[in-house]
């Protein structure tokens, strides 16, 4: 089980929403550098990193795109707004791993130009749904068909997010993430991650790999000084 630290920004700051709500973030009084340089110092070698900017549908944020290059020890995954074949590509080419959710639910096609290891699958969901467009939408197919199709496709990675325990702290949904790990992926859990006995839970379920987390790491409730979480972090859980 590896721990992966998510960051998200928003015009610039460093930010948490609740369950995925524009206008509910809460702004970190500290840059996303000068975080990126402690998840590394604390022995963190991949990084989550959610452009809300592109997500809600604005201009893309172009500081992120440095990132891999100006932090050479660290991976980072980038999601938000990766909605076209053009925008996959630019983050592939800039070093990223491109988490892809609605563009892989509505037109999955277009991913056949790229090789499944630079791509993560980010099926969201919600009451039994996926939702895509910054979880605003449900998707018009079912769920198990879209999963069934994708994996089908060759993808392994998955990250899943259950919407209703994101930002909130009230642990992971144990039953969508050991759901969509059924259909065979590599599963990434997110969404309501406290501290590391949740990590434990999740490393008990079957297909699932990695968990991310944004707000306990960044509210200390999972302490980057303690030894079990630098374990975790270089995937050693």
């Amino acid at each position: 089980m590896k721990l992966v630290p998510s960051m998200d920004l928003r015009r610039g700051n460093v930010v948490r929403l609740k369950k995925g709500v524009d206008g509910s973030e809460e702004i970190y009084p500290f840059s996303a550098d000068a975080w990126i340089e402690k998840l590394a110092l604390a022995g963190a070698s991949l990084v989550h990193l959610v452009d809300l900017d592109g997500a809600f549908g604005e201009a893309r944020q172009p500081a992120l795109l440095s990132y891999p290059k100006r932090f050479p020890g660290v991976r980072f995954q980038l999601g938000g707004g990766l909605r076209d074949a053009d925008r996959v590509k630019e983050a592939i080419d800039h070093g990223f791993i491109a988490v892809v959710g609605t563009l892989a639910v509505t037109a999955p096609d277009v991913l056949s130009a790229f090789r499944a290891e630079h791509i993560v699958l980010a099926l969201d969901v919600s009451k039994g749904e996926v939702v895509v467009r910054g979880w605003t939408e449900a998707s018009k197919r079912p769920a198990e068909e879209i999963f069934t199709d994708l994996r089908g496709r060759g993808f392994l990675t998955a990250l899943v997010t259950d919407v209703e325990h994101d930002g909130l702290l009230g642990g992971p949904s144990l039953e969508s993430t050991a759901w969509v790990a059924s259909f065979g992926f590599d599963v990434q859990a997110s969404g309501g991650v406290r501290d590391l006995d949740d990590l434990a839970a999740l490393a008990a379920l079957p297909g699932v790999t990695s968990a991310i987390s944004g707000k306990a790491i960044l509210d200390g409730k999972i302490p980057l000084d303690d030894p079990r979480t630098v374990a975790a972090l270089r995937g050693l859980l």
